[in-house]
């Protein structure tokens, strides 16, 4: 029942009986309910979000004659109910992201809308599910929860991550509360931001590394010599590569292909031709702007190791002079040292190589010094040399015991009677006796040579 109507009419008999019917065609009946009443009901299921106001013309008419009627509009306006669940356009959405973005950038909004009205259309947004890597979304992405707006927390790295899945959920403020979702695939756009990394030869010492390749002498022209192998971390154009001579020998020998790297002969070689050659590869990418790697070759020419030293050696002197100095300064070193550990070893080993040592007061009176031939003594006493004074020179045992007496340049001593001092010190006695006590100095001396 929507409502009850009452209806009277002053006249009586036929007069005052009234008909009442609806003058629109409309989702409602009239029904008697007594006398004088009736009541108005839905016949079909109303739908607040399909038709939200009626306006309900209800006509009574009498059965008199003529017949007399009158008009009465009812306005019905229709209450909501939270019966619909926000909804979404699409079920998935899709957006492109360059990386190197700005953190706190907005990247996208979403949208959905609920036909209900008051608090049960008012939408609440969130992002509820994580990225296929188990990475949480809520780390890179947020939303505003009224608006549907979409901020990265953070640059996306496409190398590191180029897509996220994530579900968006919106939910309405109604009693019970009525939720939807929808599917955002973020596609991160990649940005030339790598530049190309050498695979072959490899330069893990850093910029310029130098690779050394043999060349054989008797290669023919157009041989495959080596070949320079780079990739891109980036994609699409950006690593699209290609390989270049930047620093090439003159005349040169040598091609290498644009797209594949590889380096070939571009004629044979002659024995005048120089054995060393140094090349710079650049290997370039196709971004905007273009970054480029670049690895320095050197070629040696020679069929065998034992044909490069050599040449080699005469073409990096005239080459570079300064390696050269420097080279001739640590083999100057290296010699320096050796002869100095050579005359180490040899001073060591002649203190190690004394003689014996001759063994003391063993048979000292025999052996200490040889017997003196008295005509050797004689020969000097007829020289143009006097003796004016007269030494004995004799060796004791006891430090108490004189070893060396003085005799008075008047005492008449027999020249063949001096002992020299290489003498045994035990000859001659009666000298000896003969000089008296009290004009003697005797000093103790031991092994000592004097000769006046």
């Amino acid at each position: 029942m929507i409502a009850l109507i009452e209806i009277h009419d002053k006249d009586s008999g036929e007069n005052g009986e009234v008909d009442c019917k609806l003058s629109e065609d409309l989702p409602f009946s009239l029904v008697l309910s007594s006398d004088n009443y009736y009541r108005i009901v839905t016949t079909i299921s109303l739908d607040r979000e399909k038709v939200s106001r009626y306006n309900i013309t209800i006509s009574a008419s009498d059965r008199g004659s003529p017949p007399l009627s009158s008009r009465r509009t009812i306005t019905l306006e229709i209450s909501d109910v939270n019966d619909n669940p926000p909804s979404f356009i699409r079920s998935t959405y899709v957006a492109y992201v360059p990386e190197n973005n700005l953190p706190g950038s907005s990247i996208y909004s979403i949208q959905a809308s609920d036909p209900d009205t008051g608090d049960n259309a008012k939408i609440f947004y969130s992002i509820s599910t994580s990225n296929a890597e188990d990475v949480p979304a809520t780390s890179y992405l947020s939303i505003n929860v009224e608006t549907g707006v979409i901020y990265a927390q953070r640059s996306f790295d496409y190398e590191q991550h180029k897509e996220f899945h994530i579900q968006i959920n919106a939910r309405d403020n109604g009693s019970p509360s009525l939720s939807s979702n929808a599917t955002l695939l973020i596609h991160i756009v990649d940005q030339n931001d790598n530049s190309p990394k050498i695979l072959y030869p490899s330069t893990d010492g850093g910029g310029m590394a130098a690779a050394f390749e043999m060349v054989p002498f008797d290669s023919e022209q157009g041989s495959l010599i080596t070949k320079v192998v780079a990739i891109d971390p980036d994609s699409g154009h950006n690593a699209w590569l290609s390989y270049h001579f930047l620093q090439v020998s003159e005349p040169s020998y040598f091609v290498i292909t644009q797209h594949t790297g590889e380096i070939r002969t571009s004629r044979i070689f002659h024995e005048k031709d120089v054995l060393n050659h140094k090349i710079v590869v650049m290997v370039k990418d196709n971004g905007d702007p273009s970054l480029s790697s670049t690895v320095t070759l050197n070629l040696l020419i020679a069929n065998n190791f034992q044909q490069v030293v050599p040449r080699f050696t005469e073409q990096v002197i005239e080459e570079n002079p300064q390696s050269n100095l420097q080279f001739y300064l640590i083999i100057a070193l290296g010699l320096i040292s050796l002869l100095f550990i050579i005359t180490v070893m040899l001073v060591t080993i002649s203190k190690c190589k004394k003689s014996e040592p001759v063994p003391m007061f063993s048979d000292l009176s025999s052996h200490l010094y040889p017997p003196v031939d008295p005509r050797i003594l004689s020969q000097y006493g007829g020289g143009t040399l006097t003796f004016p004074y007269s030494y004995n020179v004799c060796v004791g045992f006891d430090a108490n015991e004189s070893d060396f007496t003085y005799m008075k340049p008047n005492q008449d001593v027999p020249v063949d009677n001096l002992i020299d001092a290489d003498d045994s010190g035990l000859g001659n006695e009666s000298v000896k006796e003969a000089l008296p006590t009290s004009d003697t100095l005797q000093v103790s001396l031991r092994n000592i040579k004097y000769h006046t």
